[in-house]
């Protein structure tokens, strides 16, 4: 079968046992793979109203049609499931190279269900599926210990995909790493793998992935890296990567600062793409990947070397202005403790920021002050082991707001912490974190792109914003069931062009984008079928009625009025009724195969 191994792995971990069955090729054919094809097995398998945290809440493991061969970006992962946290829908995308090597095991899915009896490693070699104990070695590394020992005690090529000690303690946004340094991050699926009591995949595949007409897909395919892939456009994500985003959104005062007191950061010139480069030692990049986006650097700090991969920006973002911390010796040791314990870095920084407000605020004493390295440095374990002040931090910014009393320090959306652009400064972001089908997000939309980078938009309207999100989103949408990586700027037309081989006909751009919309609006109908109301699609007040004092978005302001017409501007276009539910004439035309 080209492109897809044809093949669905269903591990019971209460049982103990795996099954294989065949991939549903219609569900394939109508939503591609990727997200697309998450969904709709997250639409079959998890019963509606499902608690998320029952043990019948399934992980999936899914791959894109194009991983395993040589399509640039196309290594990534899906890790999928309803998020513990949100109660919604939720996919983290994690690169590196354990997709590929699933898909040359054989599998294009993988479904985790159940509760492990005690601590437990899976391994998969090719057909072979095998359950370790994870007590007394295993259950407590940290991720890389982990990743070592697995391919030292079961195959030296293995690829792992594990859970640090923060999803042991179930803390809520545990993440789930792979390649030591990549992290499928938001949402809490490391907490949901804690739950089930499984520590590690490991996954050692020594098959292959078949193409077709394997002449013409790499003439195509070196042609399209040719002409759209090593080129200008792309090469500023080679040479610099995110970081350099900080100069960008700090001068559009849009960086959050101090837990999102201010837009604007005076110590941002220390934490930069420039202040990174000096301090870089090596390029690397996921499995065949041309562009090679991953920045290695080293700093001495506190008398020792701290070396690793990244930060990118929304770390910097998040753990350094947020928590007002421009000494770039310390952003690298703290992203390096998140790394290890298994963390994400835009929760961990954001309720990090949020103690320390409420600390200088005088609400409550978390001995965390804004720019302590001391204390900041200290948080990580504390968060992840959930000890001391970490006990209370591991209730997420929204319910640890709430239990003293102000909700409006809480920057998240559908209990989602908020990535590093402050809508202040980029007034589209305020519907693109809104109407993110997974929460507070920026990788559904992302009209910082026209609003700061190119300046094509203005950052101060919200006139165009709704249909400015709206194609975002069906462009990110279908670009996520490749699953093309964000830092390949692939079109329609690009992508119809590859989409070409796996179809064996010729793919119009319009039936692309169609496509991105019928996943969409599937996600929709999920969330709904799982409480979500149009109550959901809000943004923190503070963001909407407080402007800025001082810097480039001072004196800036939203306005609920002209957010909530806005919202409803938004449904409308979308085919959606005022309650933000599609209509039966909007689904029937986009293909959807399912009803709520």
């Amino acid at each position: 079968m080209d492109f897809y191994q044809g093949k669905v792995l269903r591990i019971d971990l209460s049982a103990g046992t795996s099954a294989v069955e065949p991939l549903n090729m219609e569900w394939a054919e109508r939503y591609i793979g990727g997200k697309g094809l998450l969904l709709r097995y997250m639409w079959e398998e998890i019963p509606p109203g499902l608690d998320p945290w029952s043990e019948d809440n399934p992980v999936f493991l899914v791959t894109g049609p194009f991983a395993g061969t040589n399509v640039s970006t196309s290594s990534r992962l899906i890790v999928g499931c309803k998020s513990p946290v949100t109660g919604v829908l939720n996919d983290s995308y994690v690169g590196g190279s354990f997709a590929p090597e699933l898909k040359f095991a054989g599998y294009d899915l993988v479904i985790i269900k159940g509760r492990a009896p005690e601590p437990t490693v899976v391994t998969i070699k090719d057909d072979v599926v095998s359950f370790l104990p994870a007590q007394p070695k295993y259950w407590g590394m940290k991720t890389s210990v982990i990743e070592q020992a697995l391919r030292d005690d079961f195959d030296e090529n293995a690829k792992v995909l594990s859970i640090g000690p923060a999803g042991e303690k179930k803390l809520p946004w545990a993440c789930v790493s792979t390649d030591q340094y990549h992290k499928a991050g938001r949402g809490g699926h490391g907490a949901l793998l804690g739950d089930k009591n499984l520590k590690a995949v490991a996954v050692r595949g020594t098959g292959a992935v078949t193409v077709g007409d394997a002449k013409a897909f790499l003439a195509d395919l070196y042609r399209i890296h040719e002409e759209y892939v090593l080129t200008d456009d792309n090469y500023w994500v080679h040479e610099e990567g995110t970081p350099i985003l900080v100069d960008l959104v700090n001068g559009a005062g849009a960086f959050p600062t101090r837990n999102w007191s201010d837009g604007e950061f005076e110590d941002a010139g220390k934490i930069n793409s420039e202040s990174f480069q000096k301090i870089r030692l090596k390029k690397r990049a996921c499995y065949q990947c041309a562009i090679a986006c991953r920045n290695f650097h080293g700093v001495e700090q506190g008398g020792e070397m701290v070396q690793g991969e990244g930060p990118e920006y929304e770390t910097i973002a998040l753990c350094g202005s947020n928590c007002g911390i421009g000494d770039i010796a310390a952003l690298m040791k703290f992203n390096e403790l998140c790394d290890e314990w298994g963390m994400d870095t835009i929760s961990s920084g954001s309720v990090l920021g949020l103690a320390m407000d409420l600390t200088e605020k005088g609400i409550r004493d978390f001995g965390v002050r804004f720019g302590d390295v001391e204390s900041y440095l200290g948080a990580p374990e504390l968060m992840a082991t959930r000890t001391g002040i970490g006990e209370e931090l591991a209730l997420g910014s929204k319910h640890l707001a709430e239990k003293y009393g102000v909700p409006e320090l809480a920057m998240e959306v559908k209990n989602l912490e908020l990535p590093g652009y402050d809508p202040r400064g980029t007034f589209g972001m305020s519907l693109s974190y809104s109407t993110s089908d997974r929460g507070g997000c920026h990788m559904r939309s992302y009209p910082v792109g026209d609003e700061i980078i190119t300046g094509d938009e203005p950052a101060d309207t919200m006139e165009g914003k709704a249909a400015y999100n709206i194609n975002g989103q069906h462009y990110s949408s279908v670009k996520y069931t490749g699953i093309w990586c964000d830092f390949w700027a692939i079109d329609f037309n690009q992508m119809s062009q590859l989409m070409k081989h796996v179809w064996k006909r010729d793919v119009a751009e319009s039936e692309m984008e169609q496509m991105g919309e019928r996943v969409w609006n599937l996600g929709r109908l999920f969330n709904l079928r799982e409480g979500l109301t149009a109550a959901d699609d809000y943004l923190p007040e503070l963001l909407l009625t407080k402007p800025h004092k001082r810097g480039p978005s001072a004196g800036r302001i939203i306005g609920a009025d002209t957010f909530a017409e806005k919202t409803q501007e938004y449904y409308s276009l979308r085919g959606w009724d005022t309650s933000g539910v599609p209509t039966e004439e909007k689904l029937a035309e986009l293909g959807v195969d399912v009803r709520l």
